[in-house]
């Protein structure tokens, strides 16, 4: 699962490199340090429907359906979508086919279990670069949300991971612009939804 991840890039670093616009005017965005899902951060990212400009989202998808007084409890539940069932649950099937997104991270963090010891570890690219993660999204009541894509786990994050055994959805530098196409299939977007290169990723033990 991916529930904290980093993202310490400014707007304009972002835009720059996912040759995208940004508006940074509101203030909502201030990149940090580590992020947990749970709080529901404001987070860039960059739509199907609108693919030249970085967005600020909700993390946690809200589907468009949802009861007000379930909206709370859905938001929590919907940090991950897994890849294997996506087209079938109800908060994720519409929006994996109509409403995908890029998540833009610097990188992300998990824990290895090891009897009763739980060792933390920071996952980033070699590069250094910022990445994206393949997302879906949704509009609640004029309100964006998004929700991060899982697959199994390559070989690095089968042992970082080795409870769950899954990772984000991290896309290629070749993949970014393809995963945001309005024209993929259902095929095509099930192609793209697989482990990421072990060789490209960097994982180190942080405190």
């Amino acid at each position: 699962m991916c529930y904290s991840i980093l993202v310490s890039s400014k707007l304009g670093e972002l835009a720059k490199q996912f040759k995208a616009d940004t508006d940074d005017s509101s203030g909502e965005y201030v990149p940090g340090g580590k992020i947990s899902g749970f709080v529901h951060p404001k987070l860039p990212v960059i739509t199907q429907d609108d693919p030249g400009k970085i967005q600020l989202f909700k993390w946690g998808l809200i589907p468009a359906w949802a009861k007000e007084d379930r909206a709370a409890e859905l938001s929590n539940s919907t940090l991950n979508a897994r890849e294997d069932t996506i087209f079938e649950k109800p908060s994720f099937k519409d929006s994996i086919v109509s409403k995908r997104c890029l998540l833009l991270i610097n990188g992300f963090y998990e824990w290895r279990h090891e009897n009763k010891d739980k060792i933390p570890y920071f996952i980033q690219l070699k590069d250094g670069k910022p990445f994206a993660l393949g997302g879906i999204y949704s509009v609640w009541k004029g309100q964006p949300s998004f929700s991060i894509i899982t697959t199994s786990a390559n070989p690095l994050m089968e042992y970082i991971h080795n409870t769950k055994k899954r990772m984000p959805l991290i896309l290629s530098h070749q993949e970014e612009r393809r995963w945001i196409d309005p024209n993929l299939t259902k095929a095509e977007i099930t192609e793209l939804m697989h482990p990421f290169d072990e060789n490209e990723m960097d994982a180190t033990i942080y405190k």
